[in-house]
This record gives C-alpha cells, sequence and structure tokens, in this order.
C-alpha cells in the first residue's frame, strides 16, 4: 500500500526534525522507510484494510462477553480489595499472553492460531488447540443461551424476567413463557438466520454495538451504585474475603479462591480471533497491533472493573452468579421511581440480550470453521452443508443450555479448562518454544504455564466434586 509522506514522517522523523530537512534528507528518509515496511510485511501477515480504532473495537467486542455478568459474583466472593489486586494481576497475564502469541507469530511467519501450534508443536498441538476452540466456544455459547434465558424468562424462584413481566406471569408451568420454548423461539428467528450469514463483515458492525451496550450497563449500575450511596443504601460489602461465601476452612478458602480466578480469566479470553485481527489490520506492523491490543485491553479492564464494584457496593454479599439477575424492577425501586425501574431494567436487559445473540453468531463461526477443518479437513463447506452444520451446532448448544441452566457452573468449567488453556498455557509455552525469547518472556511465559495448569486442575475438581 502506497504510503502518504506524512505517514512516512511520522514512522522515521522524531518531532523536532519535521521542520528542518532538505530533498536529499527526504529521499533518504523515504527509502528507510520502504526498507523498514518491506521487512515488517515480510515478517507479518498481508496487509489488510481494517482501520486500527475498528480492529481495537473488533477485538474489544470479543472480550466483552457473558463473563462481565460473572464478575460482581467473584469480587463479592474475594473482596473488593483483593479482588482488584487479583483482577490486576490477570490484566497483566492477559496483556502478556497476548503480546506474546504475536511475537510467536512474527517469529514463525505464521498467521493463524493452528498453524502456529502446528509450527512449534506438531499436529497434538495443533489438535489440542483445536479440541479447546471447540470446547471454549461452545462453552461460552451455552452460556449466552443460558444468560438470554435469564433475561428474558427469568430464573426460579422470581421468573422476572422481559416476557414474564410482560405478561405478568412469574411462573415457570406457563408453557408458552417457558424457558425451553421461548429460547427455541429466540433460536429459529434470530439466531438460525445470523448464523447462515458466509461473510463475516456483514456481523462487522455489532463490534461497536457490543461495547456500546456493555459500557450503558456498566454505566447503570455504577449510577444506581451512586445513588444507594448517596441514600445510604449500600449492600454488605466486604474489603477484604467474605468467609460466608468462601468457607470455613483454610483449605475450602483456598480451593474457592482458586476456582475463582478462571472466571476471571474467561473475560479475557479472546486470543482466538487476535490473529485473525492481525491479518486485517491495516499497514500492519508489531506497534499497530500492539495498539490495538493495549487499548482493547484497557477499555474492557475499566468496563469489567467498574461494573464488578458497583455491582458489588450495590447488592452486596447477594450478588448473583449473573448480575443482571439483580437487576429486577422490585430491587431497583429501592433507589429509584418504580417506573424508572422498570425502564431502566427493560432496556439494560433487552439491549444486552440483542448483544449476545450478535456475538454468539461471531463465536460460532470460529467453531463451525474448526469442526469443519477436523470432519471434512476445510475450512468452511459449500452449499447446504454450510447451513445444516450451522443449524446443528445451534441444536446441540440449546439442548445443554435447557439441561444445565447454571451459569456459575458453566462459567468456572469452561474457564478452568479451554479458556485457561487457549489463554495462558499454550501462549506461554509458545514463547518458551521461539528461539530468541529473553530472559523477562521465558519467566513470564513459565508463569503462565504454571499458573494456568494450577487453575486448571483445582477449577475442574472444585466444579465437579466440591461443589
Amino acid at each position: 500500500m502506497r504510503q502518504s509522506k506524512k505517514d512516512v514522517e511520522s514512522h522515521l522523523l522524531e518531532p523536532e526534525d519535521h521542520y528542518n530537512y532538505d530533498d536529499s534528507d527526504y529521499e533518504d528518509a523515504v527509502g528507510e522507510a520502504a526498507e523498514y515496511y518491506r521487512q515488517e510485511i515480510q515478517n507479518g501477515p498481508s496487509n489488510g484494510n481494517v482501520r486500527l480504532n475498528h480492529s481495537t473495537a473488533a477485538l474489544a467486542a470479543t472480550i466483552v462477553g457473558a463473563g462481565i455478568v460473572a464478575l460482581p459474583r467473584a469480587f463479592a466472593a474475594l473482596g473488593l480489595i483483593p479482588g482488584m489486586a487479583i483482577f490486576m494481576v490477570i490484566f497483566g497475564l492477559a496483556m502478556f499472553s497476548l503480546s506474546a502469541l504475536i511475537r510467536a507469530a512474527t517469529s514463525a511467519e505464521c498467521w493463524t492460531y493452528d498453524e502456529l501450534a502446528n509450527s512449534q508443536f506438531g499436529k497434538v498441538g495443533a489438535r489440542s488447540l483445536d479440541f479447546a476452540i471447540i470446547a471454549n466456544n461452545s462453552g461460552s455459547m451455552i452460556i449466552y443461551l443460558i444468560i438470554m434465558g435469564d433475561v428474558l424468562v427469568g430464573a426460579p424462584p422470581h421468573y422476572s424476567g422481559i416476557i414474564t413481566n410482560l405478561f405478568g406471569i412469574h411462573s415457570g408451568d406457563v408453557w408458552w413463557v417457558s424457558r425451553p420454548f421461548v429460547m427455541a423461539i429466540v433460536c429459529v428467528a434470530f439466531l438460525g438466520p445470523l448464523v447462515s450469514l458466509r461473510n463475516l463483515k456483514m456481523l462487522g458492525p455489532m463490534s461497536t454495538v457490543a461495547v456500546i451496550v456493555a459500557g450503558c450497563l456498566v454505566s447503570s449500575v455504577a449510577l444506581l451504585a451512586g445513588a444507594a450511596g448517596f441514600e445510604g443504601k449500600l449492600g454488605d460489602f466486604n474489603w477484604l474475603p467474605n468467609k460466608a461465601l468462601l468457607g470455613d476452612t483454610v483449605s475450602e478458602i483456598v480451593i474457592t479462591l482458586l476456582s475463582i480466578l478462571p472466571v476471571i480469566t474467561m473475560s479475557f479470553v479472546c486470543h482466538y480471533n487476535l490473529l485473525p485481527v492481525a491479518n486485517n489490520l491495516e499497514r500492519f506492523t508489531e506497534r499497530r497491533i500492539s495498539m490495538v491490543i493495549r487499548r482493547a485491553l484497557s477499555i474492557c479492564t475499566v468496563l469489567f472493573s467498574v461494573l464488578a464494584v458497583s455491582g458489588v457496593l450495590l447488592f452486596g454479599s447477594s450478588t448473583e452468579a449473573n448480575i443482571l439477575l439483580n437487576l429486577r424492577p422490585e430491587a431497583v425501586e429501592e433507589y429509584i421511581s418504580p417506573v424508572a425501574a422498570s425502564l431502566l431494567c427493560f432496556a439494560i436487559r433487552l439491549a444486552y440480550c440483542v448483544c449476545l445473540m450478535s456475538t454468539f453468531a461471531m463465536l460460532n463461526w470460529a467453531l463451525r470453521e474448526t469442526l469443519t477443518n477436523l470432519i471434512f479437513g476445510v475450512r468452511m463447506l459449500q452449499g447446504n452443508g454450510f447451513l445444516w452444520k450451522s443449524y446443528a451446532i445451534v441444536f446441540v448448544e440449546y439442548l445443554v443450555s435447557i439441561l444445565f441452566p447454571n451459569v456459575w457452573k458453566a462459567m468456572s468449567l469452561t474457564g478452568a479448562t479451554a479458556a485457561v488453556y487457549v489463554s495462558y498455557i499454550l501462549p506461554g509455552a509458545l514463547i518458551l518454544s521461539v528461539h530468541g525469547s529473553g530472559m523477562k518472556d521465558n519467566i513470564l511465559g513459565g508463569v503462565c504455564v504454571v499458573l494456568g495448569v494450577i487453575m486448571s486442575v483445582v477449577g475442574v475438581v472444585k466444579t465437579l466434586f466440591l461443589s
């Protein structure tokens, strides 16, 4: 792509050099710029056409998902101070693992996650990544369906969802407002058409929508917490760990703390979409994709931390595993007028539900490609095979979400296995395996691998056998 004079100057000249140079200096700068971009393009993916801000929105939209609604519960158990401290540690590890993934891809000159794993660890590495993506994406999609069911129908004993509130039926016994029937309609009428789209660009605008909706949710909860604080009605929150939620003995506390970490780490999972974003970034360089990573993680960290702290301040130890269940009109009426409470809760739930529908289709895209490659040896089926595979995935996810409507357990199990592997174990192993990594990178890579293994083992044991 032809570079403008301004682009060349911005890369090669310091600010004070912009004023004093003659034609020969500029010709030298042009030559150096051409060599600079030639080397960058040789070591990076083919240039895409997505601007930096749009790439940031796409990566941020991948990060903002189901995990955001479970974070307040994690902070309620950990306490505000330890919760924020652990959250920032996880943020730092996520930043490192994403940057390490880019450095490993640049060094190996592989620009899909599957190719990168195959280049360093052979078919075993590639297949293990495929199965991790299948587990992570399918688990996330199930969680999305569970949350949509909570939003539209509600959960016992309140059944305070959009549809149940609209018709004034707060019972799970009426079939036409029950979770199985309502979610079947959602899958057929909305998710089916979305997953049948063959062009990923048609889902692009949803990235910005997802971030905006998350921002609205966070702002609403923060404003409610401010109103509650002004009226002296804050919840029974804890600055330090809540023993009632963590357990009584030392071993119970340790196991519970380690099982909460995967729930937090799942909030930052976007690694399977990082290399596609890099592939489509306009004028790719490591510096530009690093800017995308930093901006996306920073935006999401602010959103996540404000929501988690505000939610705990507002609801205290009564914080639900899905904070949307706390945002019922009858609960919010304590802080604002009944009419405003009803409108606010309705708007938050409906907007977030629409966001989940759109991001569900984006997750389905990566899952469908991975399954198709494993079974048929190609990335995408042609003709009706594409549609039938898409609908089959949605049908299976629907069945699982109806049979296991517990978002906390699903988040813990998925976060403890596939999410930790994709986000920490594999990136850490990749940076350790790439020739030329510095001591700092090797240490942090080892930390990612060790911490990931510990979180996986303890999280699985806690979720399956101790809860």
